[in-house]
């Protein structure tokens, strides 16, 4: 059976089609649109022009649903919509105006089937899970490849950028002001900071652009594998408030060109919760939310 998946994240609102059948699943086709609904935050509440790209996205997705025939259509929302003061106003409208009824998820709903999405990728038994996400980052700490205890934390690379960087990339001030706003917000869950692994699994786009840039830069390592050493010099060569040399423009542009704007604040976080974690690597994953959505509400695995 054809489904229709529907993400509307913080920086991103995505439909991905999967045929289901026989307990698996496969990805047929996706569409992606780069929106930092993040940044359509003003004093709590989505602003009009972000409900307006809303509809026009959704009712562009709802066309071309239509016009394949495709009558299985899941639609969720994650960080943006769930802060949003105004979300049940704005998810009435979307209803009415597009027919796509959003079921916004909560965090530690969020952290579960990120962490199910990606659980067959999962190198190792034990560690700790972090979805870096536009508006919102998720942790999950598990053992024997089974999930334990899980977080949901108001860092993300979209909202940081918001609130501190002026420019494409941050200077080395802002990038000192990201790290001091990431520990800070760290520190208000001490459950979270006394975790220890010597392996962290990442996830989230912007992860994935810098797994990316990390293979181009150093080709001879392991792919999707990034130590926790490596990492500052990669925010250094971005955030230096100098010109970028051409080669590294290049490489940049191959590994993220939609992510140019929150790559360095993404990796900010990760280096902090590697260091707050005491891991010594992180290893990128491609599952995620949509797949543990599927996985736990579509084929009907265990509850969230």
């Amino acid at each position: 059976m054809l489904h229709a998946v529907i993400d509307i994240g913080s920086n991103t609102i995505r439909m991905a089609v999967y045929q289901i059948a026989d307990g698996g699943f496969e990805m047929l086709m996706k569409r992606k649109h780069t929106v930092g609904l993040a940044g359509c935050l003003e004093d709590g509440r989505l602003t009009r022009d972000g409900v307006e790209t809303l509809v026009k996205i959704l009712g562009g997705f709802v066309d071309l649903i239509d016009a394949l025939g495709i009558a299985r259509v899941h639609a969720f929302a994650t960080a943006a919509l769930r802060r949003a003061a105004n979300r049940s106003a704005v998810l009435a409208e979307i209803e009415r105006r597009t027919g796509v009824r959003v079921r916004v998820i909560s965090g530690t709903e969020e952290a579960a089937y990120a962490f199910r999405g990606a659980a067959a990728s999962i190198p190792h038994a034990d560690g700790i899970m972090a979805d870096i996400g536009g508006g919102s980052t998720e942790i999950v700490s598990f053992t024997g490849r089974a999930m334990q205890e899980r977080w949901s934390l108001p860092l993300g690379s979209l909202a940081l950028r918001h609130t501190h960087v002026t420019g494409l990339f941050p200077t080395p001030a802002e990038c000192a002001a990201i790290e001091a706003d990431v520990r800070d917000i760290l520190a208000e869950t001490p459950a979270v900071c006394a975790l220890r692994a010597p392996h962290l699994v990442g996830l989230g786009g912007v992860l994935g652009s810098a797994a990316r840039l990390h293979a181009l830069l150093a080709p001879t390592e392991p792919p999707r594998r990034i130590t926790a050493a490596e990492l500052p010099p990669m925010i250094a060569m971005l955030g230096s408030g100098r010109p970028l040399a051409e080669r590294d423009t290049a490489l940049l542009l191959r590994a993220a060109p939609d992510r140019l704007h929150n790559i360095v604040p993404g990796m900010i976080i990760a280096r902090v919760l590697a260091d707050t974690f005491a891991a010594e690597d992180i290893t990128y994953s491609d599952g995620g939310v949509r797949e543990g959505y599927i996985r736990t509400e579509i084929l009907g695995g265990s509850g969230v």
